[in-house]
């Protein structure tokens, strides 16, 4: 179990890290800056986003034949939006999702919901919050912090 693991996490890194720069992001049209408060800064907003398993399933087992994953780790993967829906990412654009290892979708949502105060709290931009985390949310995980940080020195 622990090497089919190893090698889903190995797989998964890989799929998680496809070339998605080059594309325009697939976002939200209702989740601009102008309408944020109304959207991603209201508790409990994205669930009411979610996308039914009759269309995230599909794009789960696609994306799971594309990568050449075994079988047998298919419920061990995370179907994730890689423009979270808290950042007005569009909630059932295949291009929207990639695959996880659990403890990797756990860490990327720690960087989400950071990116997410940061942004209802003006110390960023939706824009700049999408772009980054479309990029690599790895990095995207650094502007969270240093925006933290700027935060705190400022008070």
């Amino acid at each position: 179990m622990k090497t089919l693991r190893r090698a889903l996490g190995a797989a998964l890194a890989l799929s998680s890290t496809s070339a998605l720069a080059g594309d325009e992001p697939p976002l939200n049209p209702a989740v601009t800056q102008l309408t944020i408060d109304e959207t991603i800064c209201v508790s409990g907003w994205t669930k009411t986003q979610r996308p039914p398993q009759s269309t995230t399933g599909p794009i789960k087992r696609a994306l799971f034949r594309g990568d050449g994953l075994p079988d047998e780790a298919f419920e061990s993967a995370i179907l994730d939006h890689v423009i979270p829906l808290e950042l007005g990412g569009f909630l059932d654009d295949a291009r929207n999702f990639q695959l996880e290892e659990a403890e990797e979708a756990r860490e990327k949502d720690r960087t989400e919901h950071c990116l997410r105060r940061a942004v209802c709290a003006g110390l960023v931009t939706l824009a700049e919050a999408q772009a980054a985390i479309w990029r690599d949310w790895r990095s995207a995980a650094a502007l969270c912090g240093d925006r933290r940080r700027s935060a705190r020195v400022a008070e």
